[in-house]
């Protein structure tokens, strides 16, 4: 019996540097606001005030037309531990995600799925909220659009193991407070929705099926997020 041809697949097998790009980011913005503090306050500690001057999500500001904080938030952490969290996670799936995707995608994914999950947490939760883990919940989005595109090579490289880790941190978030879960499950919603768009590695628009709609779905979701933390 013929056996039926399985998609072709092509990874990237360049360096995959940009993950250590956005870990140099995220830790030059935590060192100059754990400066900040030192200098300001004498010792360490966060300092809510602080962080809302450079750039945490604050409904209340962005209401007022700070709009550059749904983007400032992503790469802002409350301590060293909220930090080395994130980045251990960056460090581990942000490599997958450059390999699968290629550079540009893997960059346009992790931004465009930070600021959806931002802009859910600000439509769904008053808190303030900061930090990359939207962001990195956004990998594991265009994660399941790989599995999408080719089952059994997902499950061959990541094993269904990778849904149980999802399925339980997300639980996790429900169960624990300033955990920011809402901003988490947008981010998925927003990695997969532009992984969707963008597709894997050297995959061309014109072979992604139905591209524009997961495009304009993206969009449409960030506006509405937008328009419901205005009105609401």
């Amino acid at each position: 019996m013929e056996q039926p041809q399985r998609k072709p697949f092509f990874i990237s097998r360049k360096k995959t540097y940009v993950t250590y790009i956005l870990m140099g980011i995220c830790i030059l913005v935590f060192a100059v606001d754990y400066g900040l503090r030192l200098y300001l306050a004498g010792k360490y500690e966060i300092d809510i005030s602080l962080l809302k001057v450079l750039g945490m999500k604050s409904n209340e500001l962005l209401i007022q037309g700070q709009w550059w904080r749904l983007f400032s938030a992503i790469f802002l952490h409350g301590d060293l531990t909220h930090l080395g969290f994130n980045m251990l996670a960056l460090y581990i799936w942000g490599r997958h995600i450059e390999v699968l995707f290629g550079r540009w995608r893997y960059v346009v994914i992790f931004l465009l799925a930070g600021l959806l999950s931002t802009a859910a947490s600000f439509a769904f939760t008053a808190a303030n909220s900061l930090g990359a883990s939207g962001a990195i919940y956004g990998l594991f989005g265009a994660l399941l659009y790989f599995r999408k595109y080719d089952k059994l090579l997902f499950n061959k490289i990541f094993g269904v193991q990778i849904l149980i880790y999802l399925a339980f941190t997300l639980f996790l978030g429900f169960t624990q407070p300033y955990i920011d879960n809402v901003g988490h499950i947008g981010g998925i919603i927003g990695g997969y929705l532009v992984a969707h768009s963008v597709g894997l590695f050297t995959q061309k628009h014109e072979k992604i099926n139905g591209y524009k709609t997961f495009i304009a779905l993206y969009f449409i979701t960030f506006a509405a997020c937008i328009l419901i933390g205005i009105l609401y």
